[in-house]
């Protein structure tokens, strides 16, 4: 009996000694901000991030602070930004196998561009023919002491305002030829680099 009694006593102070040397302390900031050492952390103090201790008071791992509402939502853009990014490049990846795939897309879409603008400007030519023969009827009646015939004004009118919508168009277009270029410009940096690594 002695001696089961001494075998549990010596068990009793092995397991109290592996537990002392694999004890653990928290260190953190309190509400009154004072740095503490204690056996746990409370609850509240937890979100501000605390450091684990080994009994060599040495630091084994660092916790940090939970992260702002507003740093969550810089997190989530940042995540969702980075995952567009990802998407844009595999799509480019996809539409062009090199840089020069790229610049004959980009020659495509501004030859249809400088096409409409041709057609448009080839168009307000025509109109500037049919206003020129509207005022030369317009001038015989005038001569002729008769009062200007109302489809002529019309049709002078229609002419007019389907040559300004022509002109706005050509703005338009020439604008967004500067577009297409920018735009090509910045895949074409990207396809470079993508195509580099």
């Amino acid at each position: 009996m002695l001696k089961q009694g001494c075998w549990l006593i010596i068990l009793l102070c092995t397991s109290l000694a592996l537990q002392a040397q694999t004890a653990q302390l928290y260190r953190y900031v309190d509400n009154n901000g004072v740095t503490v050492l204690d056996n746990r952390v409370p609850p509240d103090i937890i979100s501000r991030g605390y450091e684990i201790i080994d009994s060599q008071g040495r630091v084994k791992e660092v916790i940090p602070a939970a992260p702002t509402p507003e740093e969550l939502q810089a997190m989530r853009d940042a995540r969702a930004e980075q995952e567009r990014q990802q998407q844009a490049d595999m799509t480019l990846l996809r539409l062009y196998s090199s840089v020069g795939d790229l610049d004959r897309a980009r020659d495509r879409q501004i030859f249809q561009i400088e096409n409409l603008i041709l057609t448009s400007k080839s168009s307000i030519d025509g109109l500037q023919v049919q206003r020129e023969e509207l005022q030369r009827r317009a001038a015989v009646q005038e001569r002729a002491g008769r009062e200007v015939d109302e489809q002529i004004l019309k049709d002078l009118a229609d002419v007019d305002a389907e040559t300004r919508r022509l002109e706005r168009l050509i703005s338009s277009k020439q604008l967004e030829i500067q577009e297409v270029n920018e735009h090509f410009a910045a895949q074409k940096e990207r396809l470079s680099f993508l195509l580099s690594n």
